[in-house]
């Protein structure tokens, strides 16, 4: 009885050690790298894209200023 109690917590604790691996792996798959930038500058850049490839001149103005005003560029 001892022993089947025993093996069930060390397998308790090997599935909960796996599920934390995981969670820890998966985190780090979708960290961003601590030197690229923001999900907010890469969206600002993006949107700077297609303003740009719509070729609207006042639309890109605008976000080009924008970035700059916030020191994003």
């Amino acid at each position: 009885m001892l022993n089947d109690w025993h093996y069930m917590v060390v397998q308790d604790r090997a599935t909960r050690e796996r599920d934390f691996a995981e969670r820890v792996a998966e985190r780090r798959r979708c960290a961003r790298s601590p030197g690229g930038p923001s999900l907010r500058a890469r969206v600002a850049r993006r949107l700077f894209e297609l303003a740009v490839a719509a070729e609207r001149e006042e639309t890109w103005r605008i976000v080009w200023e924008r970035l700059e005003a916030r020191g994003r560029l």
